[in-house]
């Protein structure tokens, strides 16, 4: 029983678990794709991202398996790993998807949603207002319980809708986007007032107004097409 229990103990390398040293490697990585470091398209060589990351190739090759596994990593037949491409027709299309899909989840939310339903936006809105988007120590990033926050509140616009296949649907949509989302941010051009977009969300739909709540769920989605447009088109 003991000499099992010992085996279960996870294996270090120089002293820190080899869980957390690629757990390390995936975050140091995705932040250089998000922050523009390693640009979209560009080649991944494992000795750049070894020498970025201070760590061996196991790890690396961990985290490169997270980040496919995510979409911010393509691997290429015989040629190895690069950033996956972004496009200003994909980002488009995808936004339009989103607008169309998750703006008739809100629908049948508002119609069907109770006062529970009611009570999670009105709790999940109050906590996401009440922190930053961006990150103290580098303001391109998205302070990470910020994007937590953000993900409970568009999940609770939508979870009084009856269709499992659309939430589903819904949810591998945003994982999509949240690539865009994260680079918007380092692009945004003069003021935008994310909490008020937002508020105007929830505010529609909380009246019980479905027409109001899709045209500003559909105003804060196209923020990030319309400040990421120049950049991709330049692309």
């Amino acid at each position: 029983m003991f000499g099992s229990a010992k085996s279960d103990i996870p294996k270090k390398v120089g002293g820190v678990p080899a869980k957390s040293r690629g757990d390390k490697a995936w975050q140091i990585l995705r932040e250089a794709i998000f922050t523009g470091r390693f640009a979209p398209g560009a080649p991944l060589r494992f000795q750049e991202m070894q020498t970025l990351c201070g760590m061996s190739v196991s790890p690396v090759r961990e985290a490169l398996t997270r980040l496919v596994a995510e979409g911010l990593v393509e691997t290429e037949h015989n040629r190895g790993y690069r950033v996956t491409p972004l496009s200003r027709g994909d980002l488009e299309d995808l936004v339009r998807t989103r607008i169309r899909l998750e703006g008739w989840a809100l629908e049948r939310a508002i119609e069907l949603g109770d006062e529970r339903w009611e009570a999670r936006i009105m709790s999940s809105l109050h906590v996401l207002s009440r922190l930053p988007r961006r990150r103290s120590a580098d303001p391109r990033l998205m302070d990470e319980e910020w994007e937590r926050r953000h993900n409970d509140f568009h999940t609770s616009l939508i979870a009084a809708c009856d269709s499992p296949t659309t939430l589903q649907i819904c949810r591998a949509l945003s994982d999509r986007a949240d690539r865009y989302r994260q680079i918007s941010l380092a692009f945004e051009t003069g003021p935008r007032d994310v909490d008020a977009e937002h508020a105007a969300i929830a505010e529609a739909a909380l009246a019980r107004d479905p027409a109001k709540a899709r045209n500003a769920l559909a105003t804060h989605y196209e923020q990030t097409t319309r400040y990421l447009s120049t950049y991709l088109a330049a692309d």
